[in-house]
């Protein structure tokens, strides 16, 4: 159902159009089912306000259970935070806190978070982009579907936060197509098979382009990847000091729809 899924939908599906799709290739996935594997979420955080909103995010999680290793990379825990990890424990969520310095690089971080895990899965999430209730259990249906060693989103959904404006970008090829093997997915939806991870070196110990580190040795290794829907996560494109073309009108030019402010629907976890 997935190749068809791809086949079907072009730069001229609609949003409606391609919910309902989505919704049918799900419900299809999950009808096999019969047991989920475990899974580790792996985040590395420097800002406390995005941190609250991950975690708001994380308890909304429909995947019924799965571990949280949590770097916090020079700041600490507000009153706030281990209110919201204690509503994460409540709901059934191991949470492991470790702390980094600013001598760490991101690489460093998300490597030794990640080589914490005993799951079957890790699930690497981006503190500043948005996912929906179902972003886990979207992951690992198709991880379990395709047999992939690495499934992640497509970049369907981004938010330009200095304009306040929401582009859906949707096309057969390209970083927007969706349900193909591929070897890149969005760096903030990355599962990985925990071995698979491992012996691809985890996230490196760079400071940038960790994710690309992992994709890479991964299919260098003879792994396969896997790019489902993009639907259900937003990438998050904040100020930088680059110019403003450089940063936004590639956005604003490749995109089907506009939204002002977050996207508002159920897939993306309602108003925020």
């Amino acid at each position: 159902m997935s190749s068809n899924l791809n086949k079907a939908m072009d730069r001229f599906t609609t949003f409606s159009q391609e919910i309902e799709a989505l919704t049918a290739l799900r419900k299809s996935r999950r009808s096999a089912i019969k047991k989920y594997p475990s899974v580790s979420v792996v985040v590395s955080t420097l800002r406390a306000d995005d941190l609250s909103n991950l975690l708001d995010q994380l308890l909304d999680q429909t995947l019924n259970t799965f571990d949280l290793i949590l770097g916090l990379h020079t700041i600490e825990l507000s009153q706030s935070h281990k209110k919201q990890i204690a509503a994460l424990k409540r709901r059934g969520v191991n949470v492991i806190v470790e702390k980094f310095t600013s001598d760490k690089t991101l690489g460093m971080i998300l490597t030794s978070l990640a080589s914490q895990s005993h799951s079957d899965f890790i699930a690497k999430m981006d503190d500043d982009d948005y996912y929906g209730p179902e972003h886990l259990r979207d992951l690992v249906d198709a991880a379990i579907d395709t047999g992939a060693d690495v499934v992640g989103k497509a970049m369907n959904y981004v938010y330009l936060e200095p304009l306040q404006l929401t582009v859906r970008r949707f096309a057969p090829h390209g970083t927007q197509a969706v349900e193909l093997w591929s070897d890149w997915v969005c760096g903030g939806t990355i599962l990985a098979k925990l071995s698979v991870a491992k012996a691809a070196g985890w996230f490196g110990d760079g400071n940038t382009a960790v994710d690309r580190y992992l994709l890479t040795n991964v299919t260098n290794n003879g792994g396969k990847i896997w790019r489902t829907f993009g639907a259900g996560y937003i990438y998050r494109r904040t100020f930088t000091f680059h110019t403003y073309v450089t940063n936004y009108s590639k956005y604003l030019q490749g995109a089907n729809e506009q939204k002002v402010g977050i996207w508002d629907h159920p897939i993306f976890g309602g108003k925020r």
